[in-house]
């Protein structure tokens, strides 16, 4: 009881750490690239998406070494340093590239009709349930490998990239049956597809660090155990 009570502590701020650090770094990314976006720098339109990238990236990074650190610190595990790189090294990059990934799908499926004839809000879907996958199981790797462990790596990541993409997917659905469609009439306006994508990515976040909580947890119990036994059989 006592395990699992500890688990569900460590699932409970493995969860609010993720989305204060990785949503919150993304939201103030997003705002501060949009910011540079709409300034008038007269530069290249390509140049200033680059620009305002590697601003986005910058902060994501940061905010990720935050993330790993935490993580670390919530789950009782050693190798702070290396988990606060593994979470700069992974998140930040793994979202943009994401991002240019999605924006040229989407130029090919939705204005030059390359892609199957689907409505908007389902090449939505098909589009971003698998970046978040993507991206959310990139961290859980990342993270699981700082403590030079495969197994516990793998199970990171697709433990986390299983938990944001359905939370991302359930939260979609039932944005989408509240009147929240993504290409409907007036969904521009409302700015719908980004008010499901960062709501989707909230839920993503409190989901897949949840379950990172429960997995790096549930290795430092074991290696605890572990010591434990070996402390026994010494003597």
């Amino acid at each position: 009881m006592n395990t699992l009570s500890t688990l569900r502590q460590a699932a409970l701020r493995s969860a609010l750490a993720t989305g204060l650090f990785l949503f919150g770094g993304l939201l103030l990314g997003f705002l501060v690239g949009f910011g540079l976006s709409g300034l008038p720098m007269h530069l290249p339109e390509s140049t200033q998406t680059l620009l305002s990238a590697a601003v986005v990236l910058s902060i994501v990074m940061v905010t990720g070494a935050g993330w790993g650190r935490a993580m670390a610190r919530l789950a009782g595990l050693g190798e702070e340093r290396r988990m606060a790189w593994a979470g700069a090294l992974s998140f930040g990059p793994a979202l943009v590239l994401a991002g240019f990934a999605l924006v040229s799908l989407e130029v090919a499926i939705v204005e030059r009709g390359a892609g199957p004839s689907l409505p908007v809000h389902r090449i939505f879907t098909l589009l971003f349930v698998p970046a978040v996958f993507l991206v959310s199981g990139v961290g859980g790797l990342a993270l699981g490998l700082a403590q030079g462990n495969w197994r516990l790596a793998w199970r990171c990541a697709l433990g986390s990239g299983l938990a944001g993409s359905i939370a991302f997917l359930i939260i979609n659905l039932v944005m989408d049956q509240l009147g929240w469609r993504v290409g409907a009439p007036g969904a521009a306006q409302r700015m719908t597809m980004l008010t499901v994508m960062m709501t989707g990515n909230l839920g993503a976040a409190l989901a897949g660090g949840a379950t990172l909580g429960v997995l790096l947890g549930g290795y430092d119990q074991r290696n605890k155990l572990e010591e434990v036994r070996s402390e026994d059989q010494a003597r």
